[in-house]
């Protein structure tokens, strides 16, 4: 009878043991990957900054027109399915990403206007959020400089 009780209680503590991993999330581990993003802007044209680029320099000729920009789709070229598709980010929920637009005056003013269109300097800092559970945190810059 001593032994069908040490018995079941090294059962029960087996069990208790495997119930706990499961519900811990000890099962398999998300696989996050790097991420590749394309930047869009209003006036048509796209920047892209795949893995392994994390700035952009470009100039536009002062010409009066307001300018956005934003996230239009991002690649994940590891991903094992889709690695050749560019996807549009939902813009809600854990995969987002965030810009940031910092405007240096000619004379040495700052300024976060999230438009584009007086000459000066602009750094738009493009983040690929670390809540995501498809890629890596990620951050490039887009240097814009009007004149």
């Amino acid at each position: 009878m001593k032994r069908i009780r040490t018995f079941l209680c090294v059962v029960i503590a087996v069990l208790s043991v495997l119930g706990i991993a499961a519900l811990t999330g000890c099962a398999e581990e998300e696989t996050k990957y790097d991420v590749a993003i394309r930047v869009a802007c209003s006036d048509g044209t796209t920047y892209d900054f795949p893995v392994g680029t994390d700035e952009r320099h470009i100039t536009i000729p002062y010409d009066g027109t307001e300018r956005t920009f934003w996230v239009d789709k991002f690649n994940l070229p590891d991903h094992p399915r889709w690695s050749d598709e560019w996807i549009s980010p939902s813009g809600e929920g854990a995969n987002v990403f965030q810009i940031n637009y910092l405007y240096i005056s000619p004379n040495g003013d700052y300024n976060n206007d999230r438009v584009v269109c007086d000459q000066g300097d602009y750094v738009l800092t493009i983040m690929a959020d670390s809540t995501s559970d498809l890629w890596y945190y990620r951050a490039c810059e887009l240097y814009i400089t009007v004149k």
